[in-house]
């Protein structure tokens, strides 16, 4: 059951893509699009973590946590804004190279090792990133940087959740995250001259689409698959995300997927798997995990 909860959220968070460009088809702009995302998002959580009696994160680890909102509001603005610019599959790969920046970073700032299995890693997502973008026949070079930009922003982010205090009930602290996300997102889309809704029973159905099932059911599925398989397992069927975006575009958006981009796509998310189960197994000998919140783009 914990592995179908976790499939599910795959499912979720890789459909995203699709439903954001069903919205932009019908006119909605991004952070209108955002800011109902987190505005349904937050309040299903919220309701959720109530009802189950969950703490909210209060003092500093609520200020880390609203911080980490900010960070995701960058992360989601990359996703969701290289998906005007490129193909959901070409963003999707670019975005799953965050695993190794993590690892960089985390080296850099002496939180973690990097040893052979890092150094490995890094060498299979480089060829594989070299692959997707030399194989990609659509999209332009604003919608790669975006990308890169949202898993760079990503990457930060679970910095961020990794510190020590950060502990808590997942789906409360998601709230919060996703509550920050919203404030900024709606002042963000007064800024750039005004909200574009959704108006039409398409386009509804689909910013639905991305804040229920693309997002509060992600989580919570997620949250749930965690606690019964535990974070190497629900880790590692996290990878099926990218493949539910690619082959959602392919059959739906009608995106064209070049053998060169796939077999990028396909050492990514190895170097993902094996990068990812280094980590857990190192982690496990330590303390518990902290109640990090899992929000993809």
């Amino acid at each position: 059951m914990g592995a179908l909860f976790v499939l599910i959220s795959a499912i979720g968070f890789g459909s995203m893509a699709l439903f954001a460009n069903m919205a932009y088809a019908d006119g909605v702009d991004t952070f209108s699009l955002l800011t109902l995302r987190f505005v349904i998002a937050a309040s299903l959580l919220g309701a959720l973590a109530v009802v189950r009696g969950a703490r909210f994160p209060r003092g500093r680890a609520l200020r880390s946590y609203a911080g980490m909102g900010v960070v995701y509001t960058a992360m989601a603005w990359g996703y969701f804004g290289a998906l005007h610019h490129a193909p959901s599959a070409t963003v999707a790969l670019v975005l799953y190279v965050y695993p190794i920046l993590v690892a960089l970073a985390a080296f850099a700032l002496r939180l973690d090792r990097f040893g052979w299995p890092e150094a490995g890693t890094l060498v299979l997502s480089s060829l594989g990133l070299y692959l997707v973008l030399g194989g990609s026949t659509q999209g332009s070079g604003t919608g790669l940087l975006l990308a890169f930009v949202a898993a760079v922003c990503y990457s930060g982010y679970i910095l961020i959740g990794s510190r020590k205090h950060m502990e808590g009930d997942a789906v409360a602290c998601s709230t919060v995250v996703l509550s920050t996300a919203a404030v900024c997102c709606f002042a963000l889309s007064f800024m750039q001259g005004g909200q574009h809704w959704p108006n039409s029973p398409a386009s509804w159905a689909a910013t639905v689409g991305v804040a229920v099932f693309g997002t509060a059911v992600a989580i919570a599925a997620f949250v749930a698959g965690l606690k019964r398989i535990g974070p190497t397992q629900a880790a590692v069927l996290s990878t099926l995300e990218p493949v539910v975006t690619v082959i959602l575009g392919v059959v739906f958006l009608r995106e064209q997927l070049t053998v060169s981009a796939a077999a990028g796509g396909c050492l990514i998310l190895a170097a993902a798997i094996v990068l990812t189960l280094g980590r857990n197994r190192r982690l496990a000998k330590h303390a518990p995990a902290a109640g990090q919140p899992r929000n993809d783009a």
